[in-house]
């Protein structure tokens, strides 16, 4: 019986041969956890609280972004002088107990919004990247 060698030289190059592709995954998911984040704030912050537009005010001055890890970015509630005070308008605190108020739930309100509209923004977010990574 014969035998057959055969040789072959491989040239491997590009975003994914080179660790590029993985960089650009970070700055993916970055851009897409800040896209995300400075959304809720503005949705937050798009919210009337009562008829006369009072949301207007600290609450949504305070509010902010705020980076804990690569892909993760949150929106703390408002704070004053040291007091957490979101958790009442939430409607989460023992204080809600007292006074009979149930709270906006403008963070959960937010959160489901914002769930339905994560993968377009991550989408939107990738388009902008996928070229580098030699996608079209």
């Amino acid at each position: 019986m014969g035998s057959l060698k055969v040789t072959v030289k491989l040239d491997a190059s590009g975003p994914l041969a080179d660790g590029s592709a993985e960089k650009l995954v970070d700055k993916w998911l970055e851009n897409t956890t800040q896209a995300l984040g400075d959304k809720a704030v503005d949705m937050l912050r798009a919210v009337q609280m009562d008829r006369t537009g009072r949301a207007t005010g600290a609450f949504q001055g305070s509010l902010q972004t705020v980076r804990k890890s690569l892909n993760v970015m949150t929106v703390p509630g408002p704070m004053q002088r040291g007091v957490v005070w979101s958790p009442w308008l939430e409607g989460s605190s023992k204080r809600n107990e007292d006074t009979g108020f149930k709270g906006y739930g403008l963070f959960r309100k937010t959160r489901l919004a914002l769930q339905k509209q994560a993968p377009d923004i991550g989408q939107r977010e990738l388009d902008k990247l996928i070229g580098q990574m030699g996608g079209e």
